[in-house]
C-alpha cells in the first residue's frame, strides 16, 4: 500500500510538469568526475551561479544551461580554458541537443604508502595498489533517463574502515539509476553520491565518504526556493548489533534514512539552507509515509505518537556566499538536541567553514578550510536503558557524512592554475594542523571517562595531534584523461593517543586514469 501511494505520488508529479519539454540531458554528472573542479573555480569567480554550489550531483542539462549563459567575451584566457574543458565533458555544442545513448569504459587506480585512503589518518607502510576500472551504459529519451554502472574495485575488499561492499568479482553498482527531469522537477529512483556541501570539501550531512546507497531523490525547484528529498535504505544491524555483510537473520534490524533540505536564494550571490536528517530502523521498518513527506519538518514531529521506529535526528543549515572575489561556506549541525526530557544527553554538533580568495587575474586561489566534529556527534545516546547502535549515521561502517568525529582540523592553501603554461595543470602546496580525540562513530555511547571525570564534548581523552606539509597536483590535459597525486609529510604527537609518543612519516596517494566513450543517437 505504501509503495502504490508513493508511485501514484511520482506519477503525478511528472504528469504536472510539461510533457513536451525539450530533452533535458537528465544524467547526472558523477561525482567522481573533475569536471566539478572547474566548475567551482568559475563560481568562486562568480559565473555559473545557476547551479546551487552546495547541491550536488548536477545534471549534464543543468551544467549545459548554465555554460551557455556564459559570455565569452567576459572570461580572461584562464576561465576561457576551464570552460571548454566542461564543455568537452557535457558534449556540449550550438546544435539542439539530440536524444543520446551511450557507454563508457573507465580504466583507473589508485597507488599509494597507506592502506587508509586518508593521508592524515594513514594506516600501515607499504605500497598499495587498487585499480576501480568501471563500465557505465546509458539511455535517454525526452526527459527520461536510465543508467547502469558498474565499478570493479579492490578496495572494496581492503577497506579497513567499511564493511566489504562486493563479494563478487569485487565488483557493485554504485551509479545506476532511472530518473526524469524538467527544469523544475528531478526524481530519480536508483544508486548514487549526493554531497550536500561544496565538492572537495567536508559535509555536515551526506558527502561522498560513504558508499552510495539506494535511494529516491526528489528535488523541486524556483527562481528563490527549492527543496530537495533524499529516502534511502542503508545496511541493516545483525541480531548481535553488529554491523555486517548478513543482516537478513532473525532479530536483525532494517535502517532507513530520510532527509530533506530547504534552500533559499534572496539573489544569485547567496544562497541560505535548512536541512534535517533522520536514521530511523526496526525489525519490520520499511518505507516510512511520515518519513516519505518531504515538507514534513522532522524536529518537531520525530518524537512523537505514534512512535513505531526509533531514530536518530540531525538539524542544521548552511550559508554559502560570494562576494565579488571573496567566497564563504559554512555548515552547523546539531545532532540530539533535546529540549522535551532530561536524558543527560549532551548536545553535539559539526561546524565546517571555507574561505577563498580568487584572484582573478593572476588565476590564483588561497584557501582556508575548518572543520570541528564533537565527540558524539552522528552517534546514538542510550535509550530507556539499552544501546542504539542502529542509529548511527554509517552506510557500511562507513560515515555518511564526515569520515569520523571528536576532532578539529585546520587547513591553509593556495590554489595555482597554470593552464598558461601546462593546460590542465593545478599545483596546491598546503599546510594541515589536525587534532583527533579518542571517540569514534562506531563506538559505545560514553558520557565519563574511565576515571569518572566528564567527557570533554570535543577532543576526548588523550588528543593525537598530527601536522602535515604536503602538496597536491592535478593535472587533466583532456577531460578523458587524469592525473591526481597528494604528497605530504606527517608529524604525530602523542601518537596513537599515548601520551609523549611521537612519529614521522611520509604519506602519499595518487590516482590516475582515462575514459573510453562512445555516443550516438536513440
Amino acid at each position: 500500500m505504501k509503495c502504490k501511494t508513493i508511485l501514484l505520488l511520482i506519477t503525478g508529479i511528472l504528469l504536472y510538469t510539461s510533457a513536451d519539454s525539450m530533452a533535458q540531458n537528465s544524467r547526472i554528472l558523477s561525482l567522481n568526475d573533475y569536471t566539478y573542479e572547474y566548475i567551482k573555480r568559475l563560481q568562486h569567480r562568480g559565473l555559473m551561479l545557476e547551479l546551487d554550489p552546495t547541491t550536488l550531483p548536477y545534471s549534464y542539462g543543468q551544467v549545459k544551461g548554465a555554460l551557455r549563459k556564459l559570455d565569452p567575451q567576459k572570461l580572461n584566457k584562464h576561465e576561457q580554458s576551464w570552460v571548454e574543458r566542461i564543455k568537452e565533458r557535457v558534449h556540449l555544442n550550438d546544435d539542439n541537443e539530440p536524444n543520446e545513448m551511450g557507454a563508457e569504459l573507465t580504466i583507473a587506480t589508485r597507488l599509494s604508502d597507506t592502506q587508509r585512503q586518508d593521508a592524515l589518518r594513514p594506516l600501515n607502510q607499504k605500497l598499495y595498489a587498487y585499480p576501480y576500472p568501471t563500465l557505465t551504459g546509458y539511455i535517454e529519451e525526452g526527459n527520461f533517463v536510465g543508467q547502469f554502472h558498474f565499478r570493479h574495485d579492490f578496495y572494496y575488499d581492503q577497506d579497513p574502515d567499511g564493511i566489504d561492499a562486493a563479494l563478487r568479482l569485487y565488483i557493485r553498482a554504485e551509479e545506476s539509476y532511472v530518473g526524469y527531469q524538467s527544469d523544475n522537477v528531478r526524481v530519480m529512483l536508483g544508486r548514487f553520491h549526493n554531497q550536500w556541501g561544496v565538492y572537495d570539501e567536508a559535509s555536515s550531512v551526506v558527502s561522498t565518504n560513504a558508499r552510495s546507497f539506494d535511494q529516491l531523490n526528489l528535488s523541486l525547484g524556483g527562481k528563490y526556493f527549492s527543496f530537495q528529498s533524499i529516502l534511502g535504505e542503508l545496511n541493516g544491524l545483525s541480531a548481535d548489533e553488529s554491523f555486517s555483510e548478513f543482516t537478513f537473520r532473525e532479530g536483525s534490524l532494517n535502517r532507513f534514512i530520510a532527509m530533506h533540505r530547504l534552500n533559499w536564494r534572496p539573489s544569485k550571490h547567496l544562497r541560505l539552507t535548512f536541512f534535517e536528517s533522520v536514521v530511523y530502523s526496526g525489525n519490520n521498518s520499511g518505507i516510512s509515509l511520515k518519513y516519505s513527506n518531504p515538507l514534513l519538518l522532522y524536529s518537531f514531529v520525530v518524537e512523537n505518537a505514534p512512535k513505531n521506529d526509533e531514530n536518530n535526528l540531525l538539524i542544521g543549515g548552511m550559508i554559502w556566499g560570494q562576494f565579488k572575489n571573496i567566497t564563504l561556506n559554512s555548515q552547523l549541525m546539531i545532532d540530539d538536541f533535546e529540549h522535551t526530557r532530561n536524558v543527560g544527553e549532551p548536545t553535539t554538533f559539526t561546524f565546517l567553514s571555507s574561505l577563498n580568495y580568487a584572484m582573478k587575474r593572476s588565476a590564483v586561489d588561497l584557501r582556508a578550510e575548518f572543520e570541528a566534529v564533537a565527540y558524539q556527534s552522528y552517534n546514538t545516546d542510550l535509550a530507556i536503558g539499552f544501546e542504539q547502535p542502529e542509529g548511527r549515521y554509517l552506510y557500511l561502517n562507513r560515515g555518511i557524512a564526515t569520515p569520523t568525529n571528536d576532532y578539529v582540523k585546520l587547513k591553509l592553501y593556495p590554489n595555482f592554475y597554470l593552464d598558461q603554461y601546462v593546460t590542465g595543470l593545478k599545483v596546491s602546496p598546503y599546510l594541515t594542523y589536525f587534532l583527533k580525540g579518542e571517540q569514534v562513530i562506531n563506538q559505545p555511547f560514553a558520557r565519563r571517562n574511565p576515571d569518572g571525570s566528564v567527557i570533554d564534548i570535543i577532543l576526548t581523552g588523550e588528543v593525537e595531534k598530527t601536522i602535515r606539509g604536503g602538496l597536491h597536483i592535478l593535472y587533466q590535459p583532456k577531460a578523458n584523461i587524469w592525473f591526481e597525486l597528494d604528497t605530504g609529510y606527517n608529524h604525530f604527537s602523542n601518537y596513537n593517543h599515548v601520551a609523549g609518543a611521537s612519529n614521522s612519516r611520509w604519506v602519499t596517494l595518487a590516482k590516475a586514469g582515462f575514459r573510453i566513450a562512445l555516443y550516438g543517437n536513440n
